[in-house]
């Protein structure tokens, strides 16, 4: 089975990771870059988790006082960036209350509203480019911060930043932030002739997967602008990718698959915490 998931790897997952960036680069790249953190779903799977049913999933409060949309905009604002729109929608009123303008974290937050209906995420990024919470001449980082960055070595900002740049070289205008391989939920069987011939406890699936982390150049604006209203709910992962894939203007990074948690069942709360807890008794 491993055999076969390799070779399923090396037929469809083939990226280069030497990418670099001068401080310079990084430093103009970053005052020319505003963060867009998506927090206004009704995040349905994360109600599992005891009293989350008041607050929107991304201001939820952690064992450790912290919550995830704090952790997301010291991330970047250490790295050097510190501009941020947050999309709300759903009890909006509980990410205003925390982050404030920002100016607490040493950042500068403004906020986008979903009209009086959800829109998905490219509507909410239409919103804001409409409302000019996003600036037309910024480049953009769509960072969902239920999608946690964990004990990643070096810089996550700044290696996902060079690499979008180097793409940019080839005529890229997005770049999507994926991890190579994630865990099968289930127990794996290889299967011959309806015999089990051989049995693997959560194999890992060599499949690219979208860690809901993407780069945009202000070039990908007018796709917004041509594929999204904001009448109807639509996410760009569904709508705009296969477009960009079609015209060979989507780049891809990877990172290590153990250094990203997507937070949205009880499950995954619960190791967020557990690894959170390793993390400050190191």
């Amino acid at each position: 089975m491993q055999k076969a998931l390799l070779d399923l790897k090396n037929q469809i997952c083939k990226i280069h990771k030497e990418n670099s960036i001068t401080d310079e680069e990084f430093s103009i790249f970053a005052e020319n870059t505003t963060v867009a953190l998506m927090a206004g779903g009704e995040s349905s799977r994360f109600r599992s988790v005891p009293s989350s049913e008041n607050t929107n999933k991304n201001s939820y409060k952690l064992p450790n006082d912290d919550t995830m949309i704090e952790m997301t905009i010291r991330m970047y604002r250490d790295a050097g960036i510190k501009n941020f729109v947050a999309l709300v929608y759903h009890k909006s009123e509980t990410i205003m209350d925390l982050l404030g303008d920002g100016s607490s974290m040493g950042v500068k937050i403004t906020y986008s509203h979903d009209p009086e209906h959800p829109v998905g995420k490219g509507g909410a990024v239409l919103n804001a480019l409409v409302n000019g919470s996003i600036p037309e001449n910024h480049n953009l980082i769509v960072h969902n911060p239920d999608d946690v960055i964990l004990d990643y070595e070096g810089s996550f900002p700044r290696d996902i930043i060079a690499g979008h740049i180097e793409g940019t070289k080839s005529g890229s205008v997005a770049t999507v932030v994926v991890v190579e391989e994630t865990p099968y939920a289930y127990t794996g069987m290889q299967i011959i002739d309806n015999k089990v011939t051989n049995i693997e406890m959560y194999p890992m699936i060599p499949i690219p997967t979208h860690i809901g982390v993407t780069l945009f150049s202000p070039d990908a604006f007018l796709y917004f602008r041509e594929l999204f209203d904001l009448t109807k709910k639509s996410d760009f992962e569904m709508v705009l990718f296969p477009k960009l894939s079609s015209e060979n203007k989507l780049y891809a990074v990877s990172i290590p698959e153990n250094n990203w948690l997507a937070v949205n069942t009880l499950k995954a709360y619960n190791d967020l915490v557990k690894r959170l807890e390793i993390k400050r008794e190191q």
